[in-house]
């Protein structure tokens, strides 16, 4: 019979006592750098950008005593409305609301680490006092997803990001040349007049204090889709920063006024479109004969392209622009368990 591979799991409370193999652990299990590099970590659990109650960090040793695993787990809310949690309630979760791609981040996949970690969630949670603890923004078929699943979660739909694979297009042209003959057309069109109107696209790295009002484009834009209050412009401002290493600012500006901003991360592999804002009430209102978004998303691609990075996440919400203009779907999923459970 073969032997079956036996883990333990070690709490810490602060990313600066994590073991320092998990700087690394993220790029050998195959995760986002991003999301499970300490820079971001470090950021979150400085400056939140939405409420966090309490953070812990399970890893997860071999026996050998190896770090091999890393999930980092948040008390928090349910601030998308989006897991049936009661107004004032709070959950053990992994990762962040504002990571799109939660994973087990272990170089060592199966469901004896997954029954390891949910073991140890469910201790935490417990000494919370919270009821309910769990997974949030999994891709559905991720190795993530057949080991919660194999450890005996059921996962339920939650949401969707959209990617764009930046290699295999190798340029704007190809990019485009990607696209339906409308939405080509459609792309091409809005730049075209954006050029005509004078507007111009800026790139830079954070500054030490970014000014919030700049940023409050970006509450501008959750409201008009129906999640008013999950971006915080002042949060924002804290939160970058402490990301300065690994992040850009793209800013749109037509005759000195911003119309459309973005933030994103730049791993290895990928490009985040991690956070953005534009107005279109604002758009419309000031009688533009395009729309700011079509500029702020191309810039992205652009950036990305222009950096060598394989692939971009385009981040959540707008799925009809997004796939229409040649991103790909991934689901994303939710496994939430019963702390009695």
């Amino acid at each position: 019979m073969p032997r079956t591979e036996t883990y333990r799991t070690r709490v810490v409370r602060t990313v600066e006592d994590l073991a320092p193999e998990t700087g690394e652990l993220a790029s050998a299990a195959g995760a986002s750098e991003f999301y499970y590099g300490h820079e971001f970590l470090r950021a979150y659990e400085r400056e939140p950008i939405q409420p966090v109650h309490a953070v812990y960090y399970i890893e997860v040793l071999d026996h050998d005593d190896r770090v091999i695993g890393l999930t980092p787990c948040y008390v928090q809310g349910d601030p998308l409305r989006a897991l049936g949690l009661a107004a004032d309630e709070k959950a053990l979760l992994s990762h962040v609301w504002h990571c799109s791609d939660t994973q087990l981040a272990s170089t060592h996949t199966g469901p004896e680490v997954a029954r390891a970690v949910v073991a140890e969630m469910r201790r935490i949670a417990a000494d919370e006092g919270l009821s309910r603890c769990g997974f949030i923004n999994v891709a559905t078929g991720s190795p993530t997803a057949d080991a919660l699943e194999a450890a005996g979660l059921t996962g339920t739909d939650l949401d969707t990001r959209y990617t764009v694979d930046l290699a295999a297009v190798g340029n704007w042209d190809g990019y485009l040349a990607s696209l339906r003959y409308n939405a080509r057309r459609e792309y091409a069109r809005q730049l075209r007049r954006a050029d005509d109107c004078g507007v111009r696209v800026s790139e830079r790295e954070p500054q030490e204090n970014e000014d919030p009002e700049t940023l409050r484009i970006f509450e501008a834009l959750m409201a008009n889709v129906g999640s008013a209050g999950y971006y915080s412009k002042e949060r924002i401002a804290a939160f970058l920063r402490y990301t300065r290493k690994g992040a850009r600012i793209i800013e749109v500006t037509q005759d000195g006024e911003l119309i459309a901003k973005a933030v994103v991360f730049i791993e290895s592999k990928k490009i985040h479109a991690w956070a953005g804002g534009y107005d279109r009430h604002a758009d419309e209102a000031s009688g533009r004969p395009f729309s700011s978004y079509y500029v702020l998303m191309s810039a992205i691609i652009k950036l990305g392209l222009r950096i060598g990075v394989p692939t971009l996440e385009g981040g959540r919400r707008n799925g009809h622009f997004k796939i229409r203009y040649g991103m790909r779907p991934q689901e994303l999923m939710a496994f939430m368990t019963d702390v009695a459970g």
